[in-house]
């Protein structure tokens, strides 16, 4: 089975509903790092994804490193 794309009119583009995305610095994500063996935590907040799973990963090295044990979690 062959699929075949359809040219649609300049009038079906318009006549499609687009939908306004909130500016990016609205977008806030928010990394909670929690010290497992006292319970205590440190909420960071950031505006990009690809940031928060950088602080994650940074968490993760330094846990692993000095033998903390920190948990890291992305919150949207």
């Amino acid at each position: 089975m062959v699929l075949e794309k359809k040219r649609i009119s300049l009038d079906e583009i318009e006549a499609q509903s687009a939908f306004e995305l909130p500016e990016r610095e609205m977008l806030l994500v928010t990394v909670v790092i929690t010290n497992l063996l006292n319970g205590l935590d440190v909420d960071v907040n950031v505006t990009n994804n690809k940031v928060a799973v950088q602080v994650c990963a940074a968490v993760a090295a330094i846990s692993t490193l000095v033998g903390i044990g920190l948990d890291c979690d992305i919150q949207q």
